[in-house]
């Protein structure tokens, strides 16, 4: 490594720190995700070298914490799946935390909502969501084309539209697709 690379590592980590360490707080529980982002920034020191420069580099920082973030869960699985064996017990999942108090019952309705749309769904909607992400950042996260990302979104916010109103049915525009309406990301 050299002293350039020691330097663009420096300033990725200084200017993406919080984003990506808020990313991760909300994907895993609260005792991983200092390990998380300890693995994310590691895979970035490791290679600094591919890093993009300029706007690309945090969707580039944002795939390598959802890949990251993908291992951490394939891994909970296991360990889950094997202590349903070894313990003939059923296993509970431990889901992300919002990191504020939900206050409105609508919104923890539609939290929940969220929490049952298929894995892939849910994360791409976070994406945009809790993110801010425009669909080219979400497509560089997943490693898509942007077009494949706006319709990936707008197939997940379809489905999570109606399992809410299925679920909720006088209300129906859930509380988190609410500033969507304003316009696309």
């Amino acid at each position: 490594m050299t002293a350039r690379d020691d330097q663009r590592f420096l300033l990725l980590y200084e200017e993406h720190f919080n984003r990506i360490y808020a990313y991760c707080r909300r994907r895993v529980s609260e005792s991983a995700v200092d390990d998380l982002v300890a693995d994310v920034f590691m895979t970035v020191w490791r290679r600094i070298d591919g890093a993009p420069v300029g706007e690309a580099s945090l969707g580039w920082l944002y795939r390598i914490a959802y890949l990251v973030a993908s291992n951490h869960w394939r891994g909970t699985s296991r360990r889950r799946r094997l202590n349903t064996k070894l313990e003939g017990l059923r296993a509970s999942v431990d889901l992300p935390v919002v990191d504020h108090v939900v206050v409105r019952q609508e919104v923890r309705d539609a939290l929940g909502v969220l929490e049952e749309l298929r894995p892939r769904d849910r994360e791409i909607v976070k994406l945009s969501l809790w993110e801010g992400l425009s669909p080219d950042e979400i497509a560089a996260v997943l490693d898509v084309t942007p077009e494949t990302a706006r319709q990936r979104l707008h197939r997940a916010r379809k489905r999570l539209t109606e399992k809410y109103e299925k679920e909720y049915s006088p209300e129906p525009d859930p509380p988190l697709l609410r500033k969507e309406v304003s316009g696309e990301h």
